[in-house]
């Protein structure tokens, strides 16, 4: 990452001892905080340790009076000039402007405004307009704000989407600019650090990554705090907002935030995450970080393999039984067995067969992914060509195929195309209980999930048309 000159001037670590002399080195665009501390030195070498390694909190003030403070700093580079000066780089994850904090304690703030783009055709709403074609207007685009849409509350904070608007003030131009940005507004019921309510964002981000099946990255970062504002006349008060330049941007792919996207391209969208019980999915949040942190993997990282893919979405429904259904080989036989309560008599030994076959001391990836694509027998899962029965067992050896590399089992593993539609499979299968855990309706639940195959079903259906053509004319 390139960063260049922004600032020099005098700065304190912790806000306390001496001042040194450092110059700042900022790349906006990409979340680029450097500083690089002075020390100018005519004797030996210092100690590599003359300043800590890790420091909460450095405040300084630029040789124009201008007042920053940089957190969460960590040693990138040490240089000694003989001679002449010792040079210690460090890196920051957030900057604040126009502002020096005392004391670590007092970088807490109230409210968060975070912007994520790409994501209004999620949000689903827009200030901007059609007016009514049956009514007579002169307008082709009306304004109608939007107001901030509450997405979840609690006792201790709140979550909302907003949709800020450009509102061009001079319009006696050549070309004149429309534009929306989409922010989330984490308000807290007490003062919390930025740290916090990073953690915040970061779920919903998550959350939004999953539902539109794309990678997403932060822009711009607002804060405020009761305890930094403007004095006016009469002792009147308001709120100073503080713009931050952070470390969280990431350099993503932006072409989905302009492709027009069907109802299916969604998991689910804001206007459908309202209905379902987002209480529910924050009580499993913590439980279910591994299985989200594979499920997005694969979407930072369109280039891996495919193998790795399937990988990936293997273990995701791997972690997921063990942590969310039955962990032990004791608890998944009662779950079994309870299971088959509701079965006919005459299917009860083929199940539980189904099920637990080559379970011994513990629950084996076959069973685990039998038990998911059951469901409790309440939705069928869309297979393709592979049968049923024999799919979590076809799985489980591609899967070990792959992971150890045995190449006596090449022939029994998946490749090429079918290993693709088995990915996709999985990747439906592990859909559907990520929705279950939102807490939506079982109906939303089937229906959205049998959306989501429909175009893998319609891929797999004329690749096979082409083939069938292909024979007929040879």
């Amino acid at each position: 990452m390139k960063v260049n000159l922004s600032a020099t001037g005098f700065w304190k670590i912790n806000n306390i001892g001496k001042k040194y002399t450092g110059d700042l080195y900022l790349n906006e665009d990409e979340g680029g905080i450097v500083l690089y501390i002075r020390i100018p030195n005519n004797g030996p070498f210092m100690s590599y340790l003359e300043l800590p390694l890790e420091i909460p909190f450095i405040t300084g003030s630029t040789i124009n009076g201008t007042e920053i403070t940089i957190v969460n700093c960590s040693r990138i580079s040490t240089e000694s000039r003989l001679g002449s000066e010792e040079v210690f780089g460090y890196k920051a994850q957030f900057m604040f402007n126009g502002v020096n904090f005392n004391e670590e304690e007092d970088i807490k703030f109230s409210k968060m405004t975070i912007s994520i783009p790409g994501i209004i055709q999620w949000g689903d709403v827009s200030n901007y307009v059609k007016p009514d074609l049956d009514k007579k207007e002169d307008s082709l685009i009306g304004l109608k704000i939007v107001k901030p849409v509450e997405i979840y509350s609690n006792e201790a904070y709140s979550i909302s989407y907003y949709l800020d608007f450009s509102d061009p003030f001079y319009l006696m131009k050549e070309e004149i600019t429309l534009k929306q940005t989409p922010y989330f507004i984490i308000e807290a019921q007490s003062i919390q650090t930025i740290e916090w309510f990073i953690q915040i964002a970061n779920q919903m981000k998550r959350l939004i990554e999953i539902a539109m099946g794309v990678p997403l990255s932060y822009s711009s970062m607002i804060v405020e705090s009761p305890e930094i504002y403007y004095e006016f006349e009469d002792n009147e008060k308001h709120i100073r907002p503080l713009e931050v330049i952070h470390a969280y941007k990431q350099a993503v792919n932006s072409e989905n935030s302009t492709k027009r996207l069907m109802k299916h391209d969604y998991l689910f969208s804001l206007s459908e995450l309202r209905q379902a019980n987002f209480s529910q999915w924050q009580e499993v949040a913590t439980i279910m970080e591994p299985i989200i942190e594979l499920y997005i993997d694969s979407l930072y990282n369109q280039n891996l393999s495919v193998s790795r893919h399937f990988l990936n979405m293997v273990q995701a429904l791997e972690t997921y039984h063990s942590r969310r259904i039955a962990y032990s080989l004791h608890d998944y036989k009662k779950r079994v067995e309870k299971l088959l309560e509701v079965r006919p008599e005459a299917f009860r030994e083929q199940d539980r067969e189904f099920l637990l076959d080559g379970c011994r001391d513990f629950v084996i990836l076959r069973s685990r992914l039998a038990d998911l694509l059951l469901a409790d027998y309440r939705f069928i899962f869309h297979t393709g060509d592979f049968k049923l029965v024999e799919f979590p067992q076809l799985i489980a050896k591609t899967r070990n195929y792959y992971t150890h590399y045995n190449q006596k089992q090449e022939d029994k593993a998946l490749n090429g195309e079918d290993l693709i539609t088995a990915f996709h499979i999985l990747r439906n299968i592990l859909e559907f209980y990520l929705l279950k855990e939102l807490g939506f309706d079982e109906e939303f639940i089937h229906e959205r999930t049998r959306e989501r195959i429909k175009p893998i079903i319609t891929s797999n259906a004329i690749r096979k048309a082409d083939k069938g053509k292909i024979i007929n004319n040879s």
